[in-house]
């Protein structure tokens, strides 16, 4: 499955080049991308997924920025550091299931990674559309922490993949559309197992204390294209 995977990739990578034949250079679909460097504005919305006690920080809007080289060929060096506007909701594991809500709080994510990325035109547009692959790694980070419970979000190490579009009508400016996986590690604490005055607790044994989860991003964004 691999070997087809790479197979593919590198058969859309080389369409540009075979795709011209029997094309002047005037009605081609195709146009070289002209510069290497773009920084661009991101925002959109993030969607926590897998967390069965319900205290991680949650879904919500999101605003970041993206920086990207062109390293060789349709191959490209990318790196984020995003914002997400979340709050969560605060547990008191002690108390029985009635009160143990305590309230919500604001809880922001924070995320960057260090990711390639693939350009599947090549160093050449196609309709002025050029779709993307990314993969790579990073951290997501929240000072979501409850001292009673020992819950702390903390800042684990997450694999980042995805993939877009950009729209490069020419000069200096591009529309992108993204989406993006975070995947990461979340833990409980055995507060969380124990049972309240009711007979209650808040996860029963047969959750793991410690698996991964991701937060799914889809973003629209404006880049400012420049270096050569």
């Amino acid at each position: 499955m691999k070997a087809i995977l790479f197979g593919v990739v590198a058969l859309l990578a080389a369409l540009p080049a075979a795709a011209q034949v029997g094309h002047d250079p005037e009605s081609s679909p195709y146009r070289d991308l002209e510069h290497k460097q773009e920084i661009t504005w991101l925002f959109g919305y993030m969607r926590a997924r897998h967390d069965p006690a319900g205290v991680a920080p949650a879904s919500a809007a999101m605003t970041g920025v993206r920086y990207e080289l062109n390293l060789v060929g349709p191959l490209a060096l990318s790196a984020d550091l995003t914002h997400s506007f979340s709050d969560r909701t605060v547990l008191d594991p002690s108390k029985p299931r009635a009160t143990r809500v305590v309230g919500t709080q604001t809880t922001p994510v924070y995320a960057a990674d260090v990711a390639l990325a693939l350009d599947l035109t090549g160093r050449k547009s196609w309709h002025h559309l050029v779709p993307q692959l990314r993969g790579g790694l990073g951290v997501v980070s929240s000072r979501a922490k409850d001292d009673s419970s020992g819950f702390s979000f903390g800042t684990p190490f997450a694999f980042t993949f995805g993939g877009g579009l950009k729209f490069v009508p020419g000069g200096r400016f591009q529309l992108r559309a993204d989406v993006t996986d975070r995947v990461f590690k979340l833990s409980y604490p055995d507060s969380y197992y124990r049972n309240a005055s009711d007979n209650t607790s808040v996860l029963t044994e047969s959750t793991p204390r410690s698996f991964y989860t991701h937060h799914a991003a889809l973003t629209v964004g404006v880049s400012y294209l420049f270096g050569r």
